[in-house]
């Protein structure tokens, strides 16, 4: 008797502790949800499809992201997708940069670099949340 119940408090404690990480995961999905109808969803659409409404005044359209993960991988790598939203470290032998440094927006809202880092975080845990490319189906 002891051992069962000694058995089914563990079993408990497990589950506990999966159940808030799990949680923590969707709270980083819904804020960067938030994040990105904010900041992403006129240009990238309501659903990352790249048909916002301000899509077709640019002159480099918008990506498709929902296929992010056929481009860099799935899962997402997300120091890398963090540091492209970023931008501010962006290497200038790239090429120019049609989309916003959100870096700086997000430093000049907040003036806290650990607010940036996970707001940056949050928008990668939503991006992924949405994945559906072809390397997403078949994983």
């Amino acid at each position: 008797m002891i051992l069962t119940l000694r058995w089914t408090f563990a079993l408990i404690l497990v589950l506990l502790i999966f159940a808030s990480t799990a949680g923590a995961a969707d709270d980083a999905v819904v804020r960067g949800r938030e994040l990105y109808l904010e900041y992403c969803g006129s240009c990238h659409g309501l659903t990352g499809e790249g048909d916002g409404p301000v899509a077709h005044s640019l002159t480099t359209p918008p990506a498709n992201l929902r296929l992010l993960s056929d481009r860099v991988g799935n899962p997402l790598p997300v120091d890398q997708v963090a540091r492209f939203i970023d931008g501010r470290a962006e290497v200038k032998a790239h090429g120019s940069r049609d989309m916003p440094v959100w870096g700086k927006r997000f430093f000049a809202e907040t003036h806290d670099e650990r607010a940036v880092r996970a707001m940056l975080r949050d928008l990668v845990a939503y991006l992924q949340s949405i994945q559906s490319g072809a390397r997403s189906a078949h994983q």
